[in-house]
């Protein structure tokens, strides 16, 4: 099973993935060989080229739009008032329509893409995502002990198919004051991919092992607002593993062809 990724404006890049050999990548597989080869909204592309003032800018631009066009959502730039609408992000999400839903995601994407700059600025954390018009099916049995936290350089991996944040991004943001509702366990199986470009995360045993130490400690602070025990395959910490990239030489053109045009599966 192998997936090509065709990437740039004219499709003159291809990342070719093969699809590892197991029932849950299979079934991905087919699903999204019967997709309609149009990308959702939430095409992204993280730290390839970007500095931290050119993605402040960004998110200036959007935060003025809000304010021009939508001044009861959002009426003013002060850092309380953006958080309040980062964290109320999935309620206006869930109502919004037309070019205010545009213009969330463009914002929930480029907060967190500032976020991702100011902790990551000595790290190599490149990757892309999108989202396809997929409702999705329940995530098969198999998959649930499948997630991991760890990442590996050219790993693909099934995008995170639910509005609000899973256990895992709560862990990472430290966020302790989550509302329960915007905590969503991965329960759905959608046509979406992440492909990490970064460098290795939690390779190592003892490295691995402070972060379940460090998951567990701060899982009990939360536990309430999960309802499900520690151990739990359900929590679906971290990522769900479907292929690896095969020539993993032309990553480096990625930074010039910044855009999904399509994929083929064959």
């Amino acid at each position: 099973m192998l997936l090509d990724i065709h990437l740039g404006e004219t499709a003159n890049l291809t990342l070719t993935y093969k699809l590892y050999d197991n029932s849950v990548s299979e079934l991905f597989y087919n699903r999204i060989k019967e997709q309609e080869n149009n990308i959702a909204s939430r095409t992204q592309f993280y730290n390839f080229d970007e500095s931290e003032n050119d993605v402040k800018n960004k998110l200036d631009k959007i935060v003025n739009q809000i304010k021009s066009k939508y001044p009861n959502l959002l009426d003013s730039d002060s850092t309380d008032d953006l958080n309040t609408l980062h964290i109320n992000f999935p309620k206006y999400h869930e109502n919004a329509t037309g070019h205010l839903k545009k213009l969330l995601q463009d914002f929930n994407y480029t907060i967190h893409h500032l976020e991702n700059l100011q902790l990551n600025k000595n790290r190599n954390t490149k990757r892309f995502l999108f989202a396809c018009a997929d409702d999705g099916v329940d995530l098969p049995a198999d998959a649930y002990d499948m997630f991991t936290p760890k990442k590996q350089f050219g790993e693909l991996y099934m995008n995170y198919p639910h509005v609000g944040k899973h256990f895992f991004e709560v862990f990472l943001d430290k966020d302790f004051d989550v509302p329960a509702e915007q905590i969503q366990l991965t329960n759905k199986m959608c046509n979406g991919l992440y492909a990490w470009l970064g460098d290795d995360t939690y390779q190592e045993r003892v490295n691995y092992m402070r972060l379940r130490g460090a998951m567990m400690m701060f899982y009990q602070n939360i536990k309430d607002k999960i309802g499900l025990e520690w151990g739990d395959p359900k929590l679906t910490i971290g990522y769900l593993p479907l292929g690896m990239l095969q020539n993993k030489q032309d990553v480096e053109h990625v930074i010039h062809n910044k855009y999904i045009h399509s994929w083929t599966c064959r």
